[in-house]
Parts: structure tokens; sequence; C-alpha cells
């Protein structure tokens, strides 16, 4: 017999340990470059938020339980790197932002190429609207609506733009990492 079909899987491939440790190592290694290298490539002070659209991408691609925990678990990180944001604030955002990218694929076309960019974009555009709008319920202070939506329409831009180079990457680790196929090589 083949000893690839008579072999086992490990018990960590079944659980989906490989998986659940990939996810996290990329949402910490997209928050490393983000508040590193792409804090440097700024333009009006909004930074790429490459952190948000590898939450958006894993969401989209694997589903809104997925989407949840990384949401809240990449916002919280992003929370707890931040010294000037309410903690918590980002977690809230970025779970229900996942949330809704995970339920949205079921509607979205298999094998889209452009779905995935109009689905960061608008998420962008709700995650800017909705972090300004609990800042101003939280008693924070707000400079004005042109500002936000000119921050809004950056973080929308660098997003979309980022888009094409991180969905392929993240779907690659997913696939490579997915727990029936982790044993497969």
């Amino acid at each position: 017999m083949d000893a690839a079909k008579t072999r086992r899987p490990n018990i960590l491939a079944e659980l989906g340990f490989t998986h659940g440790l990939s996810v996290a190592v990329t949402l910490v290694f997209a928050l490393a470059l983000q508040s590193t290298l792409f804090a440097r490539i700024t333009i009006l002070g909004v930074i790429p938020q490459i952190l948000f659209v590898v939450i958006v991408s894993l969401a989209y691609l694997q589903g809104e339980r997925v989407g949840v925990v990384c949401g809240f678990l990449g916002g919280l990180l992003q929370d707890l790197l931040l010294t000037d944001s309410i903690v918590g604030l980002y977690a809230l955002i970025y779970l229900l932002l996942g949330f809704a990218a995970g339920s949205f694929r079921k509607y979205a076309p298999a094998e889209s190429i452009w779905m995935p960019v109009f689905v960061v974009a608008g998420a962008s555009i709700v995650a800017e609207m909705g972090y300004a709008t609990l800042n101003i319920i939280m008693g924070q202070r707000w400079v004005s609506l042109t500002f936000t939506l000119k921050v809004a329409a950056l973080v929308v831009l660098y997003n979309t733009l980022l888009t094409p180079f991180v969905f392929p990457l993240v779907r690659r680790i997913t696939d490579r990492f997915s727990p029936e196929k982790v044993y497969r090589w």
C-alpha cells in the first residue's frame, strides 16, 4: 500500500492547531508590518491598514467564525498597540466587519477577482465611519466631518491598493494550512 494513504494524520492537524497558529502568525506579522514599515509610508498621517486587509481577507476566505475570531484578536492587538485609543474599539469594529465579510462570501461569485477588492473597500468605509462614530459616542475629541471623510477616503485607497497583493498571500496560507490539507503534502 501507498505510505501516504496509510499514514494517520497528526492529531494537531486534525484539531486545526497548525491552521490556528498560521492565522495567528499572519495577524502578528501584519500588525508588525503595519506598525513599523507601513507607519513610515503615510499621507496626511494615514497609515495603510494591512492588518485590516488581512482580517477581511481571512473572513472572506474562511467564513464568519474565522472572521469574528480574527477580527477580535487583530483589533485587540491593534488597540493595545495604540496609546491614544479606547481599548476594545478596534476589536469591536473588526469583529463585526469580520463577521460581515465572512457572511458576504456566501453571496459572492466563487472565483471573482474583483470581489475581495470591493469587500475590503466597503469594509474600510464602514470601519472608518464606525470608528469615528464610536469615538464621538465615547466622548473623544472629533475634528470635523470633512477631515474624517478625507481620512476614510485615504484608508479606502490604501486598503484597496493593498488587497491585490495581500489577498493572494492570505489565500495561499489558508490553503496550505487548512485542517484537511495540513497532513497531505
